[in-house]
């Protein structure tokens, strides 16, 4: 029953991630993560907590530029089962969350910046020579490496439990998780730079500003700068209609 449990895991995170690369369902987010694995391992409510939890500890996490973020699917596929296995101690599930998305975002990396750059190479061979069959090929092969990269860790995570993982988080020394944190928000400074300069509409720029002052000086947290964003829209469109009624009359 367990490995059919692992496979099924397995195949989910598979899929998230293609869904992440592809259609974009949102299958990849930790609450409907958790919940599909705490239903394969027979759990819902160990799911249900667990997905949220996680949800929350990567609200405002996005790939911005180019920045790879910890991965939340296979955290938080993970600890689910890990919790599951625990009889429902979600305190595991967040320990071992972060670590897991260290590990995750090592994946991402290596599968972005090396896997998928000599995929693309071919695939942009086949075009130069007008196939379009190797062109979709490549795509075919680029997706059918999530299977190896992200489903096969998360089926050996599952089945052989946390005596597997917790191997591979100690092998890493703390000097290069501290490297890699570091490295990675110089990354995504320049990643949220070069993000930053698609925004040509000059008079959309103090927006921005009052965003970063509130979240920057005043603390506020997301869902306050959402609601600011909101009524900014709200106040920008009334402003702008006003005076384009004005003009027309």
């Amino acid at each position: 029953m367990l490995i059919v449990q692992a496979i099924l895991v397995g195949l989910w995170v598979t899929w998230a991630i293609i869904d992440e690369q592809t259609l974009q369902l949102q299958t990849t987010r930790p609450i409907i993560t958790g919940v599909v694995v705490g239903l394969i391992m027979g759990d819902l409510q160990t799911g249900l907590i667990v997905g949220a939890t996680v949800e929350l500890m990567f609200l405002a996490v996005v790939f911005v530029g180019t920045a790879v973020p910890p991965d939340p699917t296979l955290a938080s596929a993970i600890a689910t089962a890990f919790a599951v296995f625990a009889g429902g101690n979600t305190e595991l599930a967040v320990a071992t969350a972060i670590p897991i998305a260290l590990i995750g975002q090592t994946i991402t990396t290596l599968q972005y910046g090396v896997v998928n750059v000599a995929i693309l190479h071919w695939a942009d061979k086949a075009a130069a020579r007008g196939d379009m069959r190797g062109v979709r090929r490549g795509n075919y092969v680029a997706l059918a490496f999530n299977a190896l990269f992200y489903g096969l860790p998360t089926f050996l995570a599952v089945y052989f439990g946390a005596e597997f993982v917790e191997p591979l988080i100690a092998m890493i020394p703390e000097k290069i998780i501290s490297g890699l944190s570091v490295g990675g928000g110089m990354i995504g400074a320049v990643g949220f730079g070069l993000l930053l300069t698609t925004i040509k509409v000059k008079k959309l720029w103090p927006y921005f500003i009052i965003g970063y002052i509130a979240t920057a000086f005043l603390g506020i947290n997301m869902l306050g700068i959402g609601l600011i964003a909101v009524a900014a829209v709200f106040l920008h469109q009334i402003f702008t209609g006003s005076r384009a009624a004005d003009s027309a009359a």
